[in-house]
């Protein structure tokens, strides 16, 4: 069998029997196999979520700065997903992995064992064009003024793998504003 039939037999059982685990499974230790895609997702609406909902510290449209993916991180529910997966990381649209479409989940926070900590899940491989696999846990803290994510005590990065577990997230929107600022805008409920 030629290499490139053979490439395509095991893309197509690792995806077939990855949906059927996908359907069949909860997550209780770790996120699924594979990377889902959300329809129709789009940085406006991740603005409008977060500008419409009480939001998190973990929350926002954030830079990887490894590579200069924006990203957003949202909470969310899912009865598949045991309640220490909090948030998931989506891919919104930007040059780098142009191939991997807008949607992607890329990842997922998990809870941490301190305050202001947590547990990222990325999806490190890929297969072939937007099929992302094979997540792997790194430590993460927001930074004192909650404009970043540092990743500490991780690996470096392998040739193969999509992210950098060594950089981390600055934060784009919404703009972190300090309590001691005056002008500090007011967000009803």
């Amino acid at each position: 069998m030629k290499p490139a039939a053979w490439l395509l037999v095991c893309a197509g059982f690792l995806f077939c029997s990855s949906s059927i685990t996908d359907d069949e499974c909860r997550y209780d230790s770790k996120p699924p196999y594979r990377s889902f895609i959300l329809e129709n997702y789009s940085e406006e609406s991740a603005k409008h979520y977060f500008d419409t909902a009480p939001i998190d510290n973990w929350e926002g449209i954030w830079l990887m700065t490894e590579n200069g993916e924006r990203v957003s991180i949202e909470r969310f529910k899912d009865a598949r997903f045991s309640e220490i997966f909090t948030h998931r990381i989506v891919k919104l649209e930007s040059g780098v992995h142009g191939e991997i479409p807008m949607g992607t989940v890329i990842g997922y926070l998990s809870r941490g064992v301190a305050a202001n900590t947590c547990f990222v899940w990325l999806y490190k491989k890929r297969l072939t064009g937007a099929i992302l696999y094979k997540p792997e846990r790194f430590s993460a803290r927001l930074t004192p003024d909650l404009t970043g994510i540092l990743f500490s005590g991780n690996k470096a990065k392998n040739l193969e793998d999509l992210f950098d577990p060594r950089s981390g997230f600055v934060k784009l929107y919404p703009k972190q504003v300090s309590e001691d600022t005056e002008n500090r805008e007011i967000r009803y409920l």
